[in-house]
């Protein structure tokens, strides 16, 4: 089990989306590990994924579209539209921009990361008859839920299989996740292997207590900014039936339980004690604009 007293505003997001979810607070403290080493700044050199949990923006605004009312952000998720030929969408440029860079506050990305792993889960767990692993879980944030589905299924079939032909798109963003050093192209299982075998090293830190150790760029302001950590690339949303149970036994900090209807301005500032100079310039930004517009 985790420490149980956060150390970083970063580890006390995590916390409370944990406490708001049936997600356990070890696999999203090992998931933001590996997708940004909990820097809520990363950006992505290959795509448009963002902060924390590396999100692009189409599975950004899908996800607060589904999960903003139940987060408090129902005014935010009013914003953005669903539309079959253009997916997520939002009209004015501006909110538009103000809610991508919510991606940049910790409190936030939490919570919709917690909510997209329930509707990954939910998708899987038809597809593989259980619940879903923590590494075939992150295997749905990385690929998409309908991409994993897909890379689940074939690999049942023929583990053998040759990964980047099958994935194409997902092998050019990613080549150190399907390739080898030499350049030679990974199979289904050994790219199963490797995403397996980051998001369990992690997990281990984050089980054994050893969280407090990670390389966090939270605790490295300086080290912000591009990161090279694996991107998202499909955005098929998640779907599923209400929020089945917990994913795992373990237990995130004793942080007191947050309310799902808060005030969106307290959800914004949570992550940062309610003072907002300690955000991100690009999250504080977001908070004005937004401000701005009365949402």
């Amino acid at each position: 089990m985790a420490s149980p007293h956060p150390n970083t505003p970063v580890e006390a997001a995590i916390a409370n989306a944990a406490r708001a979810t049936s997600v356990d607070f070890n696999y999203l403290l090992a998931q933001a590990e590996v997708e940004s080493s909990l820097d809520p700044a990363a950006r992505a050199a290959t795509s448009s994924a963002t902060g924390l949990y590396q999100f692009i923006d189409s599975t950004w605004l899908g996800t607060v579209k589904k999960h903003g009312e139940r987060f408090g952000l129902g005014a935010l998720a009013n914003e953005i539209t669903l539309t079959p030929s253009d997916g997520a969408r939002v009209a004015d440029p501006a909110r538009r921009s103000a809610i991508l860079a919510l991606r940049n506050d910790p409190q936030v990305a939490s919570l919709m990361a917690a909510g997209l792993a329930e509707d990954n889960r939910a998708h899987l767990m038809p597809i593989l008859g259980r619940q879903p692993s923590h590494g075939e879980l992150y295997l749905a944030h990385f690929l998409g839920a309908d991409g994993a589905g897909r890379f689940l299924s074939e690999m049942q079939a023929d583990p053998g299989q040759s990964a980047p032909a099958l994935f194409a798109r997902p092998a050019a963003a990613n080549r150190a996740i399907f390739y080898n050093s030499d350049g030679a192209p990974r199979s289904l299982a050994q790219v199963m292997d490797v995403i397996e075998g980051k998001l369990n090293r992690a997990l281990s830190r984050a089980s054994d207590g050893q969280a407090a150790h990670f390389a966090r760029a939270d605790h490295l302001p300086a080290a912000r900014g591009i990161t090279h950590a694996p991107t998202i690339i499909a955005d098929d949303g998640a779907r599923g039936p209400g929020l089945p149970s917990p994913l795992s036994q373990a237990s995130p900090p004793p942080l007191p339980r947050a309310s799902r209807r808060a005030a969106m301005s307290q959800v914004l500032g949570a992550a940062f004690g309610g003072d907002l100079a300690a955000a991100p310039a690009q999250v504080r930004r977001a908070y004005g604009t937004l401000k701005a517009f009365g949402l």
